[in-house]
């Protein structure tokens, strides 16, 4: 369950860079919020060292966030799934649903249904979010390499981070 949460956050994330300039009042205050944010939850940390913080970038909510076109994702993942353990489990299934272009058709509904969604759905700037990079060291010593995602709204305010 961990795994499609990251996952679902991630695309959420994986937003389409704007090619416009971030207004300089906001680029500092992100930058502010960003520093202030790391003093007091990351700087206190064993052997926390900043790497680097990366440009900011736009974050936009699209087609690809939409609930039912990620299920319809899954769905077509399944399918194919589906289509593998068959031919190792049940062989003779497997033929007849392949000849019958049963796992095609399956996954061209999905996808019609998710190009509907495409059409329906407006793309929307949401905020920003810079990549923090950094080291601290574990219980041994050894420097570990972490990367938190600090987003933030429209203004620059600091909304969430993830791990």
């Amino acid at each position: 369950m961990r795994l499609p949460f990251c996952l679902l956050l991630l695309t959420i994330l994986a937003a389409a860079c704007s090619n416009e300039k971030v207004d300089e009042h906001i680029a500092a205050t992100i930058d502010s919020n960003a520093k202030n944010w790391v003093v007091k939850n990351l700087a206190d940390k064993p052997g926390y060292k900043s790497v680097n913080y990366s440009r900011i970038d736009s974050i936009v909510l699209s087609y690809r966030n939409d609930s039912a076109y990620i299920r319809l994702e899954d769905s077509i993942m399944q399918i194919e799934a589906l289509r593998f353990q068959e031919m190792g489990e049940n062989f003779k299934l497997f033929n007849e649903r392949k000849e019958s272009g049963y796992y095609e058709k399956k996954q061209a509904e999905y996808r019609k249904k998710q190009e509907r969604i495409k059409q329906k759905v407006e793309p929307n700037f949401i905020g920003y979010k810079v990549d923090h990079h950094f080291t601290v060291t574990d219980s041994s010593g050894a420097a570990l390499l972490n990367k938190y995602i600090l987003c933030f709204d429209k203004n620059g305010n600091l909304t969430r981070v993830i791990r």
